[in-house]
């Protein structure tokens, strides 16, 4: 119940704040438009009583007027007309020196003393100019201007005014006005506000907007409780999301700020911008981060079709790689052993023959001159191969080629980096294995004067190269053009995966397939990884 009430509340201040903001941008820009608006108001009214004043003064019948003390019939109807016909004009005023009025619109006021004391510097010449005073009929705003004769002299003054009643009028008009638009305007504002909300929850995917903060949060932390590496890029290359497994597994640390930020300049060897470009997807990928053993896939991301970015996911592999070396290794020691048995059983069975056949010495001499392998082989490979799962894999091939009166040799000058591995094992078992059974399973099928395989295997930082030389028949032309198809093959059915294996892990890390092969004289295969 508390969670939906904060939820709710956060909705009802959402919208709150944004009807407030609205309202209170409205009322700003009204007060705003009032003032300037009003103010226009009073300059245009003062322009307009100082534009009438001057008008009137330049009637040639109100100089005569003031002269003669008195107003004709059709002057006072002219004036009388004209003052009714403009709004911004309440009185008309014309007064002698002595401020007595020879023209009043109330023409009962006409022959009587002007009234408000502010027509001084009019009778003394001065400019036209404004002024507010209470007059015999309340409190006006008005123009004066100064009456002269012929010589320059004043004898009068014009004064037009406008009532404050009017003035109230006209400034309640527009007050009202203006809150009539103000009440329009927060109810339009009322509507923007509810369209925005509505606006805001589509962009959130329907979620309201606690709710999607609540499921971002959630979906961090989930993120960032996984073991699993996770960063995900947009367009142009910059992180939008990093969790603390692949900060960690960066060498940066949980609170380092990356998003927004090139992923280049943590992970210079990254391909997920490649990714982005390209559109395609690459799974179950492996190389090294920091010195750890990684495998990763990188998806691009699509939204309405077109790829907006793009995210890789990898595991830190390093314990288990470890772990299933210790488990492929001893499968292949006991496959070793297996052989070591088999041939064991056999030259154990030549010296029971012999024994039963009473030929003693015959049979000292066999158990003198024979061995397995020598403990000398074994050790220089153990010594050559630092990695146990392969170095048993040769161990093994090297007991069955024995058996099969096959001369199988690891070339002196094989090496691997001291520290550095960068082949997964399983790859190293899969390339080496293929390359040596082919070989053994060639120069077993058929009668060769020389049965001879040659491994060499160098392992450096940046590249490695396999070699696998043998003194068989050749591959012929027909199965060449067709090696790694998985239906070609010379063996029988069930037969024909390891060259398509092989070339499949060539591919995976951008390496070179080459092979030598002359029919009678034995083939030659290189692989070369830049890893």
């Amino acid at each position: 119940m508390k969670n939906l009430l904060r939820r709710s509340s956060t909705t009802g201040r959402l919208y709150a704040s944004i009807l407030s903001v609205t309202i209170l941008t409205v009322i700003l820009t009204g007060i705003m438009s009032f003032q300037f608006s009003f103010s226009s108001k009073n300059e245009d009214r003062d322009t307009a009583l100082l534009d009438y004043a001057s008008m009137i003064v330049r009637f040639p019948q109100t100089r005569s007027m003031i002269l003669t003390g008195q107003c004709p019939q059709d002057m006072s109807e002219q004036l009388d007309a004209f003052t009714s016909s403009v709004t911004l004009l309440d009185l008309i005023v014309i007064c002698n020196k002595d401020s007595i009025r020879i023209y009043h619109t109330n023409h009962d006021r006409i022959g009587e003393s002007f009234i408000g004391d502010d027509q001084g510097p009019a009778l003394e010449g001065a400019d036209p100019y404004i002024s507010v005073a209470t007059g015999s009929m309340g409190l006006q705003r008005r123009a004066f201007h100064s009456v002269t004769d012929e010589d320059g002299n004043v004898i009068g003054f014009v004064m037009t005014s406008v009532l404050q009643t009017n003035m109230t009028h006209v400034r309640n008009q527009i007050i009202s006005a203006f809150f009539s638009i103000l009440l329009v305007m927060c109810f339009v504002s009322m509507i923007i506000a509810a369209i925005f909300q509505e606006y805001l929850k589509t962009i959130l995917l329907g979620y309201k907007p606690e709710v999607f903060a609540n499921l971002y949060i959630e979906r961090a932390e989930i993120l960032d409780a996984l073991d699993e590496g996770l960063f995900a890029i947009d367009t142009e290359g910059r992180v939008i999301i990093m969790n603390r497994s692949a900060k960690r597994m960066l060498d940066l640390p949980d609170d380092a700020m990356t998003e927004g930020q090139l992923l280049v300049n943590y992970y210079p060897e990254t391909k997920l911008p490649t990714t982005v470009l390209t559109g395609v997807s690459e799974h179950n990928i492996n190389f090294r981060i920091k010195g750890r053993h990684i495998i990763s896939s990188r998806i691009p991301v699509r939204r309405n079709g077109k790829i907006i970015g793009a995210v890789s996911i990898f595991r830190n592999k390093t314990e288990m790689i470890e772990l299933a070396d210790e488990l492929v290794g001893t499968k292949y020691v006991i496959d070793s052993l297996r052989a070591v048995n088999h041939e064991f059983m056999n030259k154990l069975h030549v010296i029971l023959g012999l024994l039963e056949m009473d030929e003693t010495e015959k049979a000292k001499e066999y158990i003198l001159g024979t061995s397995l392998i020598s403990g000398k082989a074994v050790t220089e490979i153990h010594s050559r191969v630092p990695i146990p799962s392969l170095a048993a894999l040769i161990i093994g091939k090297l007991l069955r080629a024995n058996e099969l009166g096959i001369s199988f040799i690891l070339k002196q000058d094989s090496y691997f980096y001291p520290k550095e591995h960068i082949l997964p094992t399983e790859c190293w078992i899969t390339l080496v294995g293929n390359l040596v059974e082919n070989a053994i399973d060639e120069l077993n099928g058929h009668d060769f004067p020389v049965k001879q395989i040659e491994l060499g295997i160098y392992s450096e930082e940046g590249h490695t190269t396999i070699i696998c030389d043998d003194t068989g028949g050749g591959i012929p032309e027909e199965i060449l053009f067709s090696i790694y198809d998985p239906h070609t093959t010379t063996k029988g059915e069930g037969h024909g995966n390891g060259f398509r294996l092989m070339k499949d892990i060539v591919d995976r890390y951008e390496g070179t397939f080459h092979i030598e092969t002359e029919e009678g004289e034995g083939t030659s295969i290189e692989i070369l990884l830049p890893v």
